[in-house]
């Protein structure tokens, strides 16, 4: 199973892609439906949110990306905007509870690569970012 969305970056996007993964993992009957349903709804809403800060964007479009096979399930997200610096990569990943400061963002990347087997990131030109993940699923 393979499929390919492209999404506008708004708040109805995030609505569509819970719907369409929902389904998705019900009617595949997947394993860790809600953990890969979490994923996907934080990996959309960072990208629109990256999009939002773009003054200027000639494609403002985000890609989802879901190819299954019998043993693991791979999903990329990727945006137009310019990402993050790969010098961070690392540094972004990493959660501190002494500086909790209790806002509604900050912690979705965290969480993802806590729920996910594999969690990469690839600037793959200078307007464009990928944020993919892969979980074994067993089937």
């Amino acid at each position: 199973m393979e499929f390919t969305l492209n999404v506008n970056p708004d708040i109805h996007a995030i609505a569509f892609i819970d719907q369409v993964m929902e389904n998705y993992t019900n009617i595949y009957n997947l394993p860790y439906k809600r953990e890969l349903r979490f994923v996907v709804h934080e990996l959309v809403i960072n990208a629109i949110e990256a999009m939002g800060k773009i003054e200027t964007c000639t494609k403002k479009e985000i890609q989802i990306h879901v190819m299954q096979s019998l043993e693991e399930i791979t999903i990329t997200v990727t945006d137009e905007a310019k990402g993050i610096a790969e010098s961070e990569w690392d540094s972004i990943l990493q959660f501190d509870l002494n500086k909790l400061d209790y806002s509604d963002r900050g912690r979705g990347l965290f969480f993802v690569k806590k729920m996910v087997d594999h969690l990469w990131f690839e600037n793959i030109s200078e307007t464009k970012f990928l944020v993919g993940i892969s979980k074994k699923i067993h089937l």
